[in-house]
């Protein structure tokens, strides 16, 4: 069967339910597409192995770039909610919420290692 096309924003699924939603998140990740947005939320699927995109060059590629206007990455979370606070002189707040084992301990770090850098 041809490939599907994949979405990196669920709200663009054409039809939106339970069967697209979860066909869509598995076709990215087994394309090593571990992020996907659903308008500014942010999907992570927990791959258990290092995926060699947290590295300087990313870290530079999602500075200060509109959320959406690259791929989904946790950097881009960061950024926005940085420059978010910048702007609108405010705190801002990530929620990172799941299941145990699902990666919350790694993305808290990701997302600390892009704001510091």
């Amino acid at each position: 069967q041809p490939q599907q096309k994949d979405y990196d924003d669920l709200c663009g699924l054409p039809d939106l339910n339970e069967k697209t939603l979860l066909e869509n998140l598995r076709n990215r990740f087994k394309q090593e597409k571990i992020y996907t947005y659903v308008g500014s939320i942010l999907i992570v699927i927990n791959p258990f192995k290092f995926l060699p995109i947290y590295n300087p060059k990313y870290v530079k590629m999602y500075d200060n770039h509109q959320l959406g206007k690259l791929e989904p990455h946790i950097y881009a979370v960061a950024d926005a909610a940085y420059h978010a606070m910048l702007q609108r002189r405010k705190n801002q707040c990530i929620v990172i919420s799941g299941e145990s084992g699902s990666g919350k301990t790694q993305s808290t770090n990701f997302l600390i290692h892009h704001l510091t850098a």
